[in-house]
């Protein structure tokens, strides 16, 4: 019974070491070894399913090809573990899914960017060794290592054994479906991605239609209006001159300051561009995710009778329509301005020969959408060389190397140029002197070394750069004059807000009436009442 157990050896070896590599870098990387070990079961027992699923094969030549399909794909989940890990010190979840399913050419750039660095290398590589051996033994041996995995023993052959295989497979799978799903990444996988494609699917129903089933008694006022919201991109009021930076990132917009009401105290729901949006362009929220019954806030400004525009700088395609996209494609003009990369020289000014025509066009009411590319990595593609002011080789109060002084420096010069692409917006709309507004906030912002060793954005990390945001109104005097209520705006800057309630904010503003208005989730509103700002996990933002 015991003879010939060569190849079973091999065989574990070989289909073993992604496992090896698993529990003995976890050892090291993950910062509670305990609640790891529930990741270490679910590989167990899946390598333990694919080992089984090798010994039932009939044929050595079909074994052998299985089991190097098995070593690349245990390879390949090993090293997303792990270097998931590396970077945000938790396992890959359902929302870590759902973004890489939504991501777009840009924001995949950025994260692969972020993502590959000399730790994720490392793991590859040592990954990697079962294929080198096996690459060493076929060039310089001349001899396949496969060959030793030739089963000669009668009884791993025998029924009674394949009735075992059979047996332990159902079970482990049992386990894993009902235990360790969110441990294992191929079945989180595959039911996140249903999710999302039925998601997805309701939102092209539903919002990318102009006109919305599920807004109900629309009105407003029918005299001329010119209103417009700017879209930001990854740009955190931390930097900002605006909100107290130490630098001069806005020396336009500070100019206008007596023009303007800024809220000290908004944040955006998420983190990253997509389910950012999602919640706050829609009805959708972190209690509500999934709104089957959703309107945007496109499709109120249709119902509203505005002409709404949807002005963008951000490519529209990626691997698949972005919500962005298809709630912009609801509005009556779109106008996609950007085709390229994320990682390709972009800039903002392009959008104002479209905005100057949409401007001077003889609609009397007005909504105009701006999706600007903003501050995203990388951000010395975010400003021509005009805009390349701050060059400091260290920053006071900061010990950063000198790559990183350098990304503070470039993180600041976009926000300058976007500085003057908000105040030409607010300069083109006054010289019409019109009721209008301008109304500016960006998506989420950017760590860049200001409270962590890190560039960029993640909902793991999820810092308070990454939160806090811009949220600037810009008013006409015709605006001031024929809205009474605005004189208490300045008494609102200090309200704690949460952008995930923005249509009811935005439906003031525009004095857009309609069933499921509420007024105590209106920042503008003097009925308004502050709620708990829960993020991710369900955490209180205040609170945490």
């Amino acid at each position: 019974m015991f003879k010939n157990l060569k190849p079973l050896r091999n065989l574990i070896l070989l289909i073993g070491y992604p496992l090896f590599v698993i529990v003995t870098i976890g050892f090291f990387i993950t910062p509670y070894f305990k609640g790891y070990l529930k990741e270490v079961l679910a590989f167990s027992l899946l390598t333990g399913v694919f080992l089984s699923v090798i010994l039932l094969i009939n044929g050595n030549k079909k074994r052998n090809y299985f089991s190097l399909f098995t070593l690349i794909i245990l390879t390949i989940l090993a090293v997303l573990k792990l270097s998931f890990y590396v970077n945000y010190g938790v396992k890959i979840s359902a929302s870590a899914l759902y973004v890489i399913f939504e991501t777009n050419s840009t924001e995949a750039s950025e994260f692969l960017t972020q993502y590959l660095n000399i730790k994720v290398l490392g793991i590859v590589l040592i990954a990697l060794v079962p294929f080198f051996y096996l690459l060493y033994n076929k060039y310089f041996k001349d001899s396949s290592f496969f060959k030793n995995l030739e089963f000669n023993n009668k009884y791993l052959n025998s029924i009674s054994f394949k009735v075992l295989y059979v047996i332990f497979i159902f079970g482990a799978i049992v386990v894993i479906h009902f235990k360790l799903r969110e441990e294992n990444l191929l079945i989180n996988s595959y039911y996140a991605y249903i999710d999302y494609s039925v998601t997805k699917a309701n939102l092209k129903k539903n919002l990318a239609q102009p006109h919305s089933h599920y807004i109900k008694d629309v009105s407003s006022n029918k005299e001329q209006q010119t209103y417009i919201v700017i879209i930001g991109e990854s740009t955190s009021s931390w930097h900002m001159q605006l909100y107290g930076y130490e630098r001069e990132t806005n020396p336009l917009l500070s100019k206008l300051k007596d023009e303007m009401v800024l809220f000290n105290k908004v944040i955006s729901p998420n983190v990253h561009t997509i389910v950012s949006l999602d919640k706050i362009l829609t009805q959708s929220s972190f209690k509500d995710p999934f709104k089957i019954e959703n309107t945007s806030i496109v499709q109120l400004a249709n119902e509203a009778g505005f002409s709404t525009y949807w002005i963008s700088n951000q490519r529209p395609v990626g691997l698949h329509e972005s919500i962005p996209t298809l709630i912009g494609s609801a509005a009556n003009n779109t106008y996609f301005l950007n085709t390229n990369n994320g990682q390709d020289i972009i800039y903002d000014d392009v959008i104002f020969p479209t905005l100057k025509r949409v401007l001077n066009s003889q609609q009397e009411k007005k909504m105009i959408f701006i999706h600007l590319i903003g501050t995203h990595g990388a951000y010395n593609n975010r400003y021509p060389k005009t805009f390349d002011y701050f060059k400091d080789d260290s920053i006071n109060g900061k010990t950063l190397s000198k790559y990183k002084v350098q990304k503070v420096n470039e993180y600041d010069n976009a926000i300058r140029y976007n500085d003057s692409i908000v105040y030409s917006v607010i300069q083109n709309v006054k010289a019409k002197n019109e009721n209008s507004f301008v109304l500016y906030f960006s998506d989420h912002g950017d760590e860049v070394y200001d409270t962590m060793d890190l560039e960029g954005h993640n909902e793991y990390h999820g810092t308070k750069p990454m939160y806090e945001i811009p949220f600037v109104l810009w008013t006409s005097k015709t605006y001031k004059n024929t809205n009474t209520h605005f004189e208490n705006f300045k008494n609102y800057t200090e309200r704690k807000y949460i952008l995930e309630d923005f249509i009811h904010s935005f439906s003031d503003l525009s004095e857009i009436q309609y069933k499921g208005y509420d007024s105590t989730k209106s920042i503008f509103n003097e009925a308004f009442i502050e709620r708990p700002r829960l993020i991710r996990k369900g955490k209180d933002y205040d609170k945490k």
